[in-house]
């Protein structure tokens, strides 16, 4: 039986919502006509434009009918209505992936560009094997097999830079001093990862710009985000902390993380004297070997 008490508490949710919202607003009909049509209350078919709560296959389905909305466009938001209370759906096969990685990589799958900003380590879609395993090992909590598996996920997820269909996703990848500096993993290790990270600014798909430690402050002290950025639906913000993580869907939430992350940008150097200061860190660490 559908679970009516699912909200849009992840990316695929959000989505279906946006692709009702789009279609609600493009027809000639009303809400409350639709809802009588239906035999629905209006509240109800607002809520589910504005991903408050979310409708089974069987409401998606009659509520595209009565708007007349046919073809390949009904197909795709089915689709969305079938999967939208699965939040795991991407993550079978990989034991111990929380719903909150398989938002993630649901939204890493569909941006058409991500923004994000990690004050303390390098962001994971810009990690080296070595430089995750010796992150996802060092909790303890983890088993060999299981900190393995999440560095194979981890690498898998790069594929967004390079090889997802239809494109690319663009990424703006802002990194704090501090990432660059702490030493995960051993020395050799760690120039390994800062040499990964240039190899990456080549990349078309990838900004890279350090934020340098200076004076003053700016919202990215707050902590680090993710901003994901679409096409054709509402953007998204992520939040992840040590245990918890967290998407933010509501328009001031996200207006309020937009600024920031144009506010942190701002602070950051060029790419290309990115690029040198990174190079400049590697530097310094072989010259204290």
């Amino acid at each position: 039986m559908w679970n009516v008490a699912v909200t849009a508490a992840t990316p695929r949710t959000r989505a279906l919502a946006a692709a009702l919202r789009r279609e609600l607003d493009a027809s000639q009909m009303g809400i409350r006509e639709i809802a009588r049509v239906l035999g629905r209350s209006h509240t109800t078919i607002s809520q589910w434009q504005n991903g408050k709560r979310v409708p089974s296959p069987d409401d998606v389905s009659a509520l595209l009918a009565v708007i007349g909305v046919t073809g390949k466009r009904r197909t795709e938001i089915l689709n969305l209505a079938r999967h939208a209370a699965e939040p795991n759906w991407l993550a079978v096969g990989v034991p111990g992936v929380s719903q909150g990685l398989a938002g993630v990589i649901e939204c890493e799958r569909t941006a058409i560009e991500i923004v994000e900003w990690s004050p303390l380590v390098v962001l994971g879609l810009l990690q080296t094997s070595d430089y995750a395993r010796s992150i996802l090992a060092s909790g303890g909590t983890l088993a060999r097999h299981e900190v393995e598996e999440r560095v194979q996920l981890r690498l898998a997820r790069q594929v967004a830079l390079t090889d997802r269909k239809p494109a690319p996703v663009e990424l703006v990848a802002l990194i704090g001093e501090p990432a660059l500096r702490q030493v995960i993993g051993g020395r050799d290790l760690m120039i390994a990862q800062l040499r990964h990270v240039l190899w990456a600014t080549e990349l078309p798909t990838v900004t890279v710009q350090v934020v340098p430690i200076g004076e003053g402050w700016h919202p990215g002290l707050m902590g680090p985000f993710a901003l994901y950025n679409y096409d054709r639906s509402p953007s998204i913000v992520h939040l992840e902390h040590h245990r918890s993580s967290a998407f933010l869907y509501e328009e001031g939430d996200v207006t309020a993380y937009k600024v920031a992350s144009a506010t942190v940008r701002r602070a950051a150097l060029s790419t290309g004297d990115s690029v040198a200061f990174i190079a400049k860190v590697i530097n310094e660490m072989e010259r204290q070997e």
